[in-house]
């Protein structure tokens, strides 16, 4: 303990930040990324037409399935809709007589095989679009840190729970954080710093919380496993109760015709008062005992839980009806709605993206605030210089560094060769490479330079890459602006106010002076130490 409660709270807030700031502001940087995941994997695929009729992407993705998988177990379809126009279709191997069908997660498409997945088009043809993770990747990175898939995650539960202490100490520390929120000093070194990360931080203090609680949330059975296996010695058991889904029957050996789909969406639209199919799941197709499972579109809906709804294959009558999730399944399915926002509207969800970036930024000026603050210890030569510079180079790598690794990721995704193997894989190298590179740059050069090249850097990738999109895809923007493809012309908007950003960063470092730099305190000293060596000399 420090002198006082509110100091000891300072030290833990200072050192909770730093010792999990560059973990936490990679969680942000990829989480905001995500928020828009769906519309990157199409950005990312230039094959996919710009809008698809969902009906007919159905009906084309049944008449697929009739050919590629007639003997299946089950046709798994996701149905298109604003955010994704093409439809993706999946089906599971029938089980030989006597063996339980293996179950699988329909929503992880990871998890199956990609010969027993495709993107269908409207006219019932795979489309042939590109290799790549897409949206997926930021999401990935979110929560595992993409190459590191337990240790990524343990870091990252560790990571959220000194954020959540950051975020309680630092309204502990901040007596007068509202007074403060209209306080800006600029140049005046740490002071800037300090008012900004105060900014930032006020500016959307309930998303932080929110986004943080419910961080932690989704990760508790991580956390604290120890009530879910006292009760259940497998975890499958507790998560099918959680979220069930009906059985099939076993397939009888008699063949039926299946009954159009469009009957049966319509039906579902009527029960669900105007709500959408989101998941199609047809079992024993061709099979006198079929049935269609309609689950609901849970884009708006909060919890997350949407109704599902059972068809006869043959007749289309209804069967049966998911009973309503109990309270356990709803506080869950909230907490990951609210955490991902499925059920935003692109109005929401461009602010929830802006709240992000507001977060990011809090992270990164509580970082920059720490070596600014230190500075002047430097001045000491008994002072340990080693932490302060390892700060100081991480700092140049993932906060100027990263973002470079992303428009890299971009670029590999562009240029890089259709055919190879792998290339999903590929354009993810690619990102880490660049983010290496970055790394081992911003290490042997001297850090105020480091920060203006790698701040280029970084510029010019973002302002470079619509017209790398223009020269290597046939949708560019001259083509967007005319056929009015909004997801393009957001994609080229938002890439070319990043590249602004990084370049005013890396111009203001620049021109701006170094003396500039220095906290009042040292230009003082520099100034009487300057005067008396003056009056010395006379």
């Amino acid at each position: 303990m420090k002198g006082s409660f509110r100091l000891s709270m300072q030290w833990l807030h200072t050192w909770a930040g730093v010792c999990a700031g560059w973990i936490i502001f990679l969680i942000f940087f990829n989480g905001t990324a995500a928020y828009f995941k769906q519309e990157i994997t199409t950005w990312m695929k230039p094959e996919i037409a710009a809008a698809i009729d969902p009906v007919k992407s159905v009906e084309g993705a049944v008449a697929f399935l009739r050919t590629k998988a007639p003997d299946a177990g089950a046709w798994i379809i996701h149905v298109p809709n604003e955010r994704n126009p093409v439809a993706e279709v999946s089906w599971r191997p029938r089980p030989k007589p006597g063996v339980a069908p293996v179950e699988e997660d329909d929503d992880d498409d990871d998890r199956i095989p990609p010969d027993r997945r495709a993107s269908i088009d409207a006219n019932g043809h795979p489309l042939a679009a590109r290799d790549t993770e897409g949206g997926d990747y930021f999401f990935q990175f979110h929560f595992a840190l993409h190459y590191l898939p337990v240790l990524g995650l343990i870091l990252v539960v560790l990571a959220s729970i000194a954020l959540m202490v950051a975020l309680t100490t630092g309204l502990i520390t901040h007596r007068r954080i509202f007074a403060e929120f209209f306080t800006f000093r600029p140049r005046s070194g740490a002071r800037s710093w300090r008012d900004a990360h105060t900014t930032f931080a006020v500016l959307v203090l309930p998303f932080h919380l929110m986004i943080t609680y419910t961080g932690v949330g989704i990760l508790v059975f991580f956390l604290m496993p120890w009530a879910l296996f006292a009760h259940y010695p497998n975890p499958q058991g507790f998560y099918a109760e959680l979220v069930s889904h009906p059985r099939a029957e076993a397939p009888s050996g008699h063949s039926a015709p299946l009954v159009p789909l469009t009957l049966v969406l319509r039906q579902a639209e009527m029960i669900w008062n105007g709500g959408h199919a989101e998941t199609i799941r047809i079992s024993n197709p061709g099979d006198d005992t079929a049935t269609i499972q309609v689950d609901r579109q849970t884009h708006d809906l909060v919890p997350g839980a949407g109704n599902s709804l059972t068809f006869n294959a043959i007749s289309g009558a209804l069967v049966q009806t998911s009973p309503a999730p109990n309270a356990a399944a709803t506080a869950a399915t909230a907490v990951f709605g609210l955490h991902q926002a499925r059920f935003a509207r692109p109005e929401l969800r461009w602010l929830l993206f802006l709240c992000g970036l507001a977060g990011t930024a809090m992270v990164a000026t509580g970082l920059l605030l720490w070596t600014a603050k230190r500075k002047r210890n430097l001045l000491n030569p008994e002072y340990g210089s080693r932490g302060f510079k390892l700060v100081e180079t991480l700092n140049v790598a993932v906060i100027a560094g990263y973002p470079a690794s992303t428009a890299a990721y971009f670029w590999a995704n562009r240029l890089l060769p259709l055919s190879i193997p792998s290339r999903a894989n590929a354009e993810v190298l690619c990102a880490f490479a660049c983010w290496g590179a970055v790394l081992a740059w911003s290490v042997r050069r001297p850090k105020r330079r480091a920060w203006i090249e790698v701040l280029g850097a970084t510029a010019f990738l973002y302002l470079a890459l619509p017209f790398v999109n223009a020269g290597t895809a046939s949708r560019g923007t001259l083509a967007n602006l005319l056929q009015g493809d909004v997801l393009y012309l957001a994609f080229d908007g938002v890439t070319l106010a990043l590249g602004v950003f990084f370049a005013a960063c890396a111009l203001w470092l620049r021109c701006c002076r170094a003396e500039n730099d220095l906290p009042p305190a040292w230009r003082e000293q520099r100034d009487s130490i300057g005067l008396s060596m003056s009056r010395g000399s006379k």
